[in-house]
């Protein structure tokens, strides 16, 4: 609420991490120094000893996105498609009611690090604020229509684009486009608007395939 955890940095929007004492802002940008800094470490050595299982993870989700140079112009774009129309509708629909609004909080809440009064704030306050703004938010980001036949153009858009001989857009393997939009759609599960989207596009079976490349969250508590 009072966003303390980022006190230490001007820039006050998340994400945000620091690398080797830079600080990054933004999902693609962090998305890009990552897979630069696994990039440059493949090539083995004793640092390569060292590594996490969360960074083995990693190298092993972009080693093919980084050897099909070919390819990046097509990655690039999506990837503009992400922060560019993607996270503005899955926003707009993810607080397009009281319901979505309060589910989106709790979710929010119970899974960051908020003490019990924080949690109940956020609850109520952050929720009434979103769903009051949410008109503006749809204007805004120029959604016109209905926001979930948005969403659900959205997510047929992209499996479109995989077309039908390509499990991932990265081919046999998922590359930073793949990763970019899985990051988006999973971080609203257990809400309505991620079931309603695994249910009403074609999006699931590529989702299912990203799941068991990516497995379950590696976050340190």
């Amino acid at each position: 609420m009072t966003k303390g955890e980022l006190k230490w940095s001007k820039y006050k929007k998340v994400p945000v991490v620091v690398i080797d004492g830079e600080q990054v802002n933004d999902s693609s940008a962090i998305i890009s120094r990552l897979a630069a800094e696994i990039e440059a470490d493949s090539g083995g050595g004793s640092n390569k000893k060292k590594k996490s299982a969360a960074a083995a993870a990693w190298k092993s989700l972009i080693s093919s996105a980084a050897a099909k140079k070919e390819n990046s112009a097509e990655e690039e774009k999506w990837r503009r498609w992400v922060d560019d129309h993607l996270v503005k509708v899955i926003t707009t629909n993810i607080y397009r009611n009281a319901k979505e609004s309060f589910q989106t909080f709790n979710y929010i809440t119970e899974n960051g690090n908020f003490n019990i009064v924080t949690r109940q704030a956020a609850r109520v306050v952050g929720a009434t604020t979103m769903w009051a703004i949410a008109g503006r938010l749809k204007k805004k980001y120029g959604v016109e229509g209905d926001v979930r036949e948005a969403l659900y153009e959205a997510a047929d858009t992209w499996v479109e684009a995989l077309g039908s001989d390509r499990v991932f857009m990265g081919g046999e393997e998922p590359n930073l486009a793949d990763l970019a939009v899985f990051g988006v759609v999973r971080s609203v599960v257990g809400t309505d608007t991620f079931n309603d989207v695994m249910h009403n596009s074609e999006i699931g079976k590529w989702y299912e395939q990203m799941m068991k490349q990516v497995g379950e969250s590696s976050r340190v508590g």
